[in-house]
């Protein structure tokens, strides 16, 4: 499985089965995309992909062999978690707080690998609390470049690349990972 970084709150996911776009934004200009989500904010830039499929409310849903399924974390966010190549990967959106309890009763357990944004409401520190909380093997970090040190501080890895690969059998058992993508 691939996971690319856009910028902003824009990643992609693709393994053999599908490509989906989170959040798109105007740099992310791939082809044959799947679907696209929109967790609430950044729905207008969906016009510059071309996609079979394009999700922005909560439900459950299986587009190309890929399970998806979105939640609400308050009502203006949708936190999708997608299931591919028996990798789970929740992409949450615009966090302005972390979400309640019953939000993560929701959502499940063996979450693998979480993209979140960073921004003026969900500080580093909020990061770093909705981790724990989830305990995923790979986290990775978008949104407000300008808190990206403060995540290196907590234990960040900056990346050169503006994308990640990885499969169910590289999943670190021990640790939860934490990454930055470069745009």
């Amino acid at each position: 499985m691939k996971i690319q970084f856009f910028g902003e709150n824009c990643f992609s996911l693709s393994d053999k089965k599908a490509t989906v776009v989170f959040d798109p934004n105007q740099k992310c200009t791939l082809k044959n995309v799947d679907f696209v989500t929109n967790s609430g904010q950044f729905k207008k830039a969906t016009q510059t992909l071309s996609a079979k499929k394009t999700l922005s409310l909560p439900g459950e849903f299986e587009i190309s062999g890929v399970l998806v399924r979105g939640f609400y974390s308050r009502p203006e966010n949708v936190v999708y978690k997608v299931t591919c190549e028996d990798v789970a990967c929740a992409h949450f959106g615009t966090l302005e707080k972390k979400p309640s309890p019953e939000f993560f009763e929701k959502l499940g357990e063996n979450i693998d690998i979480v993209l979140l944004n960073l921004n003026e409401k969900f500080t580093p520190k909020d990061a770093k609390e909705l981790i724990e909380t989830l305990e995923p093997r790979w986290t990775i970090i978008g949104g407000d470049q300008s808190l990206f040190p403060k995540m290196i501080e907590e234990g960040a890895k900056l990346l050169e690349e503006n994308n990640f690969s990885v499969s169910s059998t590289a999943l670190n058992e021990e640790k939860t990972e934490i990454l930055i993508l470069s745009t």
